[in-house]
């Protein structure tokens, strides 16, 4: 059994909002998986091409690690750590933030080759004022590492620190970390512990007044909208939550669709205030989960048009109660943040999303 640590007063380390020592089942909609040992793993997506391993000790349900994960595709998004962002910040841009390299581990490989021909770097740092590890995994592509070599030659390694881009990050109860790779790592000189910077600290900035009205479906035009026949919903590899509502995602997909030229929008209660939305594509039967509600997004609303990619949802947050007005693309089943607002009125969520978007 891993003793999980208690928190700290360092600030919270958090992935996808959810840190180490959680129970698993604040995580809504995921298929837990892959046991090993005392532990089992779940995956689940959140917005923009991230992809989020959850690892869970079975007998206290308890979060050990969290993974982000990008699929190198589409915009290169905040990696959850200050302004580090998946496939820009590079190997080298993280030694020049710390001053170093951090941890080389007894146990494991740091360095490892990629199916298609490239090479994954692994950099370990433990954060101050808590019992969490850091992990930062930058990857260079086949393409990338021929070029060095054709430019650098037998210099080539001396300049990967430039080309491998931030690939993925991870958090680590320390006690699960070491019963991986061991007890003694080697430590870079210079090393020393990270302070861990949230991912909003570094980029808040004075805001102006936010007009909402101004955001306008309009902007995200669709090419066409669909009116062939319309398929069941095709729930190939959705998890056991999906398939529950098999019945219900498919009368609304019989309506026919209300978003984005041809999607199905459904809205499925899950307890007092708390309800999961899915869009089902009417023309070939895939089905795709909102990025947002569920137990940590509550009193959920949505707004959308069939004519647009344009998906607005109003939540409240189930720890600090505040509510946030979140704008979203959606692109070949893919949901692109573009932007998120919390709503300074007292009365928050309780006004309508139309009377919030005013």
């Amino acid at each position: 059994m891993v003793v999980l640590h208690p928190p700290s007063e360092a600030a919270a380390q958090v992935v996808a909002g959810h840190s180490i020592g959680e129970d698993r089942g604040k995580l809504d909609g995921v298929a837990w998986q892959n046991s090993f040992g005392d532990f089992v793993d779940g995956k689940f997506k959140v917005a923009n091409g991230v992809e989020v391993s959850a690892t869970s000790e079975q007998s206290t349900g308890k979060l050990v690690r969290l993974e982000a994960k990008w699929d190198g595709k589409g915009l290169r998004q905040l990696a959850y750590f200050s302004d580090f962002r998946f496939g820009q910040t590079t190997l080298a841009d993280i030694k020049k933030r710390f001053g170093n390299l951090g941890l080389l581990p007894a146990g494991g490989s740091s360095v490892l080759s990629t199916p298609d021909g490239g090479v994954t770097i692994s950099n370990f740092y433990e954060i101050s004022g808590s019992n969490t590890i850091a992990t930062f995994v930058t990857k260079i592509g086949r393409a990338e590492l021929l070029d060095l070599k054709r430019r650098h030659g037998a210099d080539a390694y001396a300049h990967m620190a430039t080309a491998a881009t931030l690939h993925s990050m991870a958090i680590s109860d320390t006690i699960y970390f070491k019963s991986l790779r061991g007890t003694a790592p080697i430590a870079d000189v210079g090393y020393s512990p990270i302070a861990w910077t949230p991912m909003s600290s570094s980029t808040d900035k004075p805001k102006k007044q936010m007009v909402l009205s101004r955001i306008k479906s309009t902007q995200l035009p669709v090419a066409r909208v669909y009116s062939g026949p319309r398929n069941l919903p095709d729930l190939t590899g959705q998890n056991s939550t999906v398939r529950a509502y098999q019945d219900r995602i498919a009368m609304r997909m019989a309506e026919g669709p209300a978003f984005a030229g041809e999607y199905a929008v459904v809205q499925i209660d899950c307890g007092t205030r708390c309800s999961n939305a899915y869009v089902g594509n009417v023309r070939t039967g895939e089905v795709f989960k909102l990025p947002v509600g569920g137990r940590n997004n509550l009193d959920l609303a949505l707004k959308y048009e069939l004519s647009s990619r344009l998906m607005t949802a109003q939540w409240s947050d189930a720890a600090s109660g505040k509510c946030a007005i979140q704008f979203f693309s959606f692109n070949d089943g893919e949901w692109i943040e573009l932007l998120k607002h919390e709503i300074d009125d007292s009365q928050g969520c309780s006004t309508s999303l139309s009377y919030n978007l005013r």
